[in-house]
């Protein structure tokens, strides 16, 4: 019943203020070209749908590529620091020096050495989603009670059991929780490289929306990055409820 009341305050917040937004800017005096009314970009949005599914679903793979090889190389690399003490003192310094970087300044270049095809996309996508990644598979799979890893290890547990039954398990939270995080930043780097140099992708239709004065095919083009955004995450709910049933927290009471 919370969930409901919840959803069902949200959905009312909603209407409250698309009702605003719709009547508000007319009263205001405010151009269409500078911001359009809700049943403009619904009808924009209708009638570019064909349109924006094609440039989305580009988007979508470079982003989703992009954050498979963020989810690999992230959670080996923190395999490497757990395991393997020497190599922290070398990849915690370079990740934390190289994340400071604003990536989108670095991106120029990414198109300059891969091209305006989907490989510097992909990059960017894999380097905005590294961070967030790599860090949580730190924390999930170093920080656990030496009692535990004691008792495995009493209980004859070899090292190949122990990481399966015993860090995996308890980073799995960790990692679910870094690709709700970076999941947007992949996509943000994806939309950047379209931005930056590409002929393909939401990134291209809004710029292409922007240099006709086409506000509303830009929000139009929000509203597709948020409806994707919101399925793809509440994915990474849906299958964070399958994997973790096994936790307290999710059992029912």
């Amino acid at each position: 019943m919370e969930e409901v009341r919840k959803v069902t305050e949200t959905v009312l917040a909603l209407i409250v203020i698309i009702v605003i937004w719709e009547y508000g800017t007319g009263f205001a005096g405010i151009a269409e070209y500078i911001l359009p009314v809700p049943s403009v970009i619904a009808l924009k949005f209708w009638q570019t749908l064909s349109i924006q599914v094609y440039h989305l679903s580009i988007t979508a793979a470079t982003t989703v590529i992009g954050l498979a090889l963020s989810l690999v190389i992230g959670v080996l690399l923190a395999l490497s620091v757990i395991y393997i003490k020497p190599v922290k003192a070398i990849i915690l310094p370079f990740l934390a020096a190289f994340n400071s970087i604003p990536k989108i300044a670095i991106a120029p270049l990414f198109v300059i050495w891969f091209g305006l095809d989907v490989e510097s996309k992909i990059l960017l996508a894999f380097l905005l989603g590294l961070f967030p990644v790599f860090v949580n598979s730190v924390t999930g799979l170093g920080e656990i009670e030496p009692d535990i890893l004691d008792l495995a290890k009493l209980a004859g547990g070899t090292e190949l059991r122990i990481f399966s039954k015993v860090r995996l398990m308890n980073a799995v939270p960790y990692i679910t929780d870094a690709v709700k995080v970076a999941f947007p930043l992949a996509l943000v780097g994806s939309i950047v490289g379209e931005f930056i140099g590409g002929n393909r992708g939401v990134g291209y239709l809004i710029l292409s929306g922007q240099f006709n004065l086409d506000t509303p095919l830009v929000f139009a083009c929000l509203l597709s990055i948020t409806l994707f955004t919101t399925i793809a995450i509440g994915v990474v709910v849906l299958l964070e409820r399958i994997l973790l049933k096994w936790r307290p927290s999710r059992r029912k009471r």
